[in-house]
C-alpha cells in the first residue's frame, strides 16, 4: 500500500494552477479527511497513488484558478442563476441519457466535459481560450478511444468531449463529492461527508462555478446533472430557492448491481486488494443513503411541485413522449424542433450503441430478494418496478 503526499500534492496544484490561491485554506479539511480515509483505507498501489494524487491535485488546481478568478473580477458573484433545473437519481439509473435528451433544447445551458475539465479562463472572458481548450478535449478522446480502460468505461457511461457533463468536475474542488466512494474504497470518507461536512459551502462554490462559466455571455436556463446531488438535496435548495428537481426511478436493486460492477472496475486498475463482496456491501449501503435522503426530500417537499418523477425505462423506450410530460411538468415549452431533436438523437443513439457489459449482484455477495426488501421504503413510495424475474 502506497500513501498519498497531502504536501505534494497541495504543492502541485499550485504550480499548476500559476495563479496565488486567494483562499488557501478553502474546503482543506474536505482534503485533509479524503486523502486520510484513501490512506488508511483504500489499499492503492504505487501507480494507484500516483493516479490519486493526479486527480486531487488537478481538482485542486482549477479550485484555486476559479477562485483567483472570482477575487479579479468580483462582478462575477452578481451574477444570476435563475431557476437551475437539477436532474439526479440513483447511480446507473439514466440520468445521462436524460441528461443528453436535455440537451437538444437550444435555451438550456449545460456544463460541457471540457469545461469541466478547464473551466478557466472563463469562455465569456476569452472565447479563443474555450475554443483552444474545446479542441483539445476533442483530440484528447480521439486519441484515448483505443485505451483499454477507456473503452470499458465508456460502455458503461456515455460521455463526450463536447457533450454535456455531470457536476462531479465542479464538487471534486470542494473535495465533498460521494462519487469518491466509486473510485476508492473509503467507508469513513463517505460517513462523514453525509454527517459532518457542511454541504452548503460546496454548493456555494459549485453556483460560483456557473457564474463563473456564464460571465460574459448569454444567459440560458441551467441544467445540472449528477446522481450524487441526491444527499445535498436541502442544501441545494437553500443555495438555490428557486430550483427544481427531475429524479429517474428504476429499480434500485439493478442499480445497485450496475454501481458494484463499475466500481469493481474501477478499482481493480489502482488497488492491490479489491474484494468484491466488501464492494457490493459499500455499494448497497451508499445505495441505501442515496435512497433514504431522496424519500426525506420527497416527503418534506410533498405538494410544492418541485420535484418531477420520471420512470427510467419510459425514458428510454419513449423519450418525446416523456420528455414532453416533463417539460409540461416544468411549465416549459415542448417545440416541434426540439421533439424532433430529441427524436432524431434517440435513432442515432440506440440502447447499446457504445457497448454493453454483463453483470450480476451475486458477483457481490449480495442476495437480490434481501436487497430488494431493504430498500422496500424507498420502491414502496414511488411504484418502481422489478428488472429482476421473482424468485419463487
Amino acid at each position: 500500500m502506497t500513501d498519498i503526499d497531502i504536501d505534494r500534492l497541495v504543492e502541485t496544484a499550485r504550480s499548476a494552477a500559476g495563479v496565488a490561491d486567494p483562499e488557501p485554506e478553502a474546503f482543506h479539511t474536505n482534503l485533509e479527511l479524503l486523502v486520510g480515509s484513501i490512506n488508511a483505507e483504500a489499499h492503492l498501489s504505487a501507480l494507484g497513488a500516483e493516479s490519486a494524487t493526479a486527480m486531487l491535485a488537478a481538482a485542486l488546481a482549477k479550485r484555486i484558478e476559479v477562485s483567483w478568478w472570482a477575487s479579479e473580477h468580483p462582478e462575477i458573484r452578481d451574477e444570476l442563476v435563475s431557476e437551475p433545473l437539477f436532474l439526479t437519481g440513483l447511480p446507473r439509473s439514466g440520468t445521462t441519457y436524460f441528461q443528453y435528451l436535455f440537451d437538444r433544447d437550444p435555451g438550456m445551458r449545460m456544463l460541457r466535459t471540457w469545461e469541466g475539465d478547464r473551466p478557466c479562463p472563463p469562455p465569456g472572458f476569452d472565447p479563443a481560450a474555450a475554443a483552444y481548450r474545446r479542441d483539445r478535449a476533442v483530440e484528447h478522446a480521439r486519441r484515448m478511444a483505443d485505451d483499454p480502460l477507456h473503452a470499458e468505461i465508456a460502455k458503461r457511461h456515455l460521455t463526450d468531449p463536447d457533450g454535456p457533463q455531470e457536476c462531479l468536475a465542479i464538487l471534486d474542488q470542494t473535495f465533498a463529492n460521494p462519487g469518491a466512494y466509486w473510485t476508492w474504497s473509503v467507508p469513513t470518507y463517505f460517513e462523514r461527508l453525509l454527517d459532518t461536512i457542511e454541504l452548503r459551502s460546496c454548493y456555494e462554490h459549485h453556483r460560483l462555478e456557473l457564474q463563473l462559466l456564464q460571465w460574459r455571455t448569454e444567459p440560458r436556463r441551467w441544467v445540472l446533472k449528477w446522481p450524487c446531488h441526491l444527499v445535498a438535496l436541502p442544501e441545494i435548495l437553500a443555495v438555490h430557492p428557486d430550483a427544481r428537481f427531475v429524479v429517474t426511478h428504476r429499480d434500485p436493486v439493478q442499480a445497485l448491481a450496475s454501481n458494484a460492477s463499475l466500481t469493481h472496475l474501477l478499482r481493480r486498475h489502482t488497488a492491490t486488494d479489491v474484494d468484491p463482496r466488501r464492494i457490493g456491501l459499500e455499494m448497497k449501503d451508499m445505495i441505501h443513503a442515496y435512497l433514504r435522503r431522496l424519500v426525506d426530500f420527497d416527503e418534506a417537499q410533498a405538494g410544492t411541485g418541485r420535484l418531477v418523477h420520471v420512470d427510467y425505462q419510459r425514458v428510454v423506450d419513449d423519450p418525446e413522449t416523456v420528455m414532453t410530460e416533463v417539460f409540461d411538468a416544468l411549465d416549459l415549452e415542448m417545440t416541434p424542433d426540439v421533439r424532433r431533436s430529441i427524436g432524431e438523437w434517440r435513432r442515432e443513439n440506440p440502447p447499446g450503441k457504445r457497448g454493453t457489459h454483463d453483470y450480476a449482484l451475486e458477483d457481490y455477495g449480495l442476495d437480490a430478494r434481501a436487497v430488494a426488501e431493504e430498500y422496500a421504503f424507498y420502491i414502496d413510495r414511488f411504484d418502481v418496478p422489478s428488472e429482476t424475474r421473482a424468485v419463487p
